[in-house]
């Protein structure tokens, strides 16, 4: 809509700098001639004076009065002709011709080359495709950012657009930005913002998980526990710092929580046989276990995809009375069937969650007492062991 109002208004414009010669009205000509024939008059009468007075000849007067004479007859024939009067019936064609001919051939040019049945796009669903359109619209939000420095959106489209182009450390200065404007108007930063400065801060150290992107990743783990993206990367962190065995512990945990088709299970079994053979052992496998169905045994009951889809349309309120249900469900399950050391991690990761310090840790051991009583050749002993450890060791 804003698009033709700014071409109506730009014709209208083009119409009124074409208009004005022709509308501008026509002053009256002026009078030269009778003007001069006044002159010449008023010669002729001091001529005669003149004369009169003895101050001229009666022959030098004669020759004057032939000369203005003869300048008076040809004013006179100057008036007498007239130019030729305009016709106003081209007068109007050219009116016409000068209102509709330039919006009838803008209108034409732009309905064969331009694109009017294209739809208009949210500014954060833009995706500047060149590096002109993408340098228009980093100019176009940072003008937007100067004139209100509080607008989140435009700062979290200007990082995307810099961590698309690889301008890592623009982008982490403006996810900050973002951060800070959430903390100072909300007060609750989403997980996934944190997740995404820590990567870019990652992408912009060229792979190294330094100390600002662990504190990130940290923070996105704390406000959601299960992000995957914080998970992976502090499991990186992990392996980066030598401490191979906790990275494997966070990437198999990871595994098993994520669904069977998640893209990131190939990085992940990749950076586990990287680790494994570091550590000169076989890697362990990643099993994505389906969701176990309420009552069944061995298994934590999970949400099926009609919980997931009425979770998405909650209020913030009636989310969290439907995670507290699922976690009351799962520790009234494990108090029935306390034999599921898995299940008592996965309760003590969701208490976490919820700043339940002192019930996570009481879950944790009855974790570790649930391994003790498996069999002592149990292949699952020692992943779990490693998972709890590494549970234990987020916990403040």
């Amino acid at each position: 809509m804003m698009f033709w109002i700014l071409a109506a208004v730009m014709a209208a414009l083009v119409v009124i700098a074409l208009l004005w010669p022709l509308l501008r009205p026509r002053g009256a000509a002026p009078a030269t001639a009778e003007f001069d024939r006044a002159v010449y008059r008023d010669q002729l009468t001091e001529l005669t004076q003149d004369v009169e007075r003895g101050l001229i000849d009666k022959t030098e007067a004669e020759a004057a009065r032939r000369e203005i004479e003869r300048r008076l007859l040809q004013t006179e024939t100057d008036g007498a002709r007239t130019a030729p009067a305009s016709n106003p019936w081209l007068r109007r064609v050219a009116l016409a011709l000068v209102i509709a001919l330039p919006p009838a051939a803008g209108l034409v040019l732009y309905l064969q080359l331009g694109t009017p049945d294209l739809p208009g796009l949210p500014l954060a669903g833009r995706d500047p495709g060149g590096p002109t359109e993408r340098a228009l619209l980093v100019d176009q939000l940072q003008a937007r950012v100067a004139d209100d420095p509080d607008d989140i959106e435009a700062h979290l489209v200007l990082a995307q657009i810099f961590e698309r182009s690889g301008r890592f450390g623009e982008a982490a200065a403006r996810y900050r930005e973002a951060i800070a404007l959430v903390q100072r108007q909300d007060g609750m930063v989403p997980s996934a913002l944190h997740a995404a400065l820590g990567e870019t801060l990652v992408a912009a150290a060229g792979g190294q998980v330094g100390r600002e992107a662990r504190l990130a990743f940290a923070a996105a783990i704390e406000a959601d526990p299960g992000n995957s993206q914080a998970r992976y990367y502090a499991g990186l962190a992990m392996a980066q710092d030598g401490r191979l065995k906790e990275a494997i512990a966070v990437w198999q945990d990871l595994g098993a929580d994520s669904p069977a088709d998640a893209p990131w299970l190939p990085l992940l079994r990749q950076q586990i046989a990287r680790a494994a053979q570091e550590l000169g052992i076989e890697p362990p496998a990643i099993a994505a276990l389906p969701p176990a169905t309420p009552g069944a045994s061995g298994g934590a009951p999970g949400p099926n995809a009609a919980d997931l889809e009425a979770a998405r349309n909650m209020t913030e309120e009636d989310r969290t009375a439907f995670v507290r249900s699922m976690v009351d469900r799962l520790a009234a399950r494990l108090a029935d069937d306390p034999a599921d050391p898995d299940g008592w991690r996965r309760l003590a990761r969701a208490q976490a969650g919820r700043r339940e310090v002192d019930a996570a840790r009481e879950s944790l051991t009855k974790a570790e007492a649930a391994i003790a009583a498996l069999p002592a050749a149990a292949p699952e002993r020692a992943a779990l062991t490693e998972r709890l450890e590494a549970l234990r060791g987020m916990l403040p």
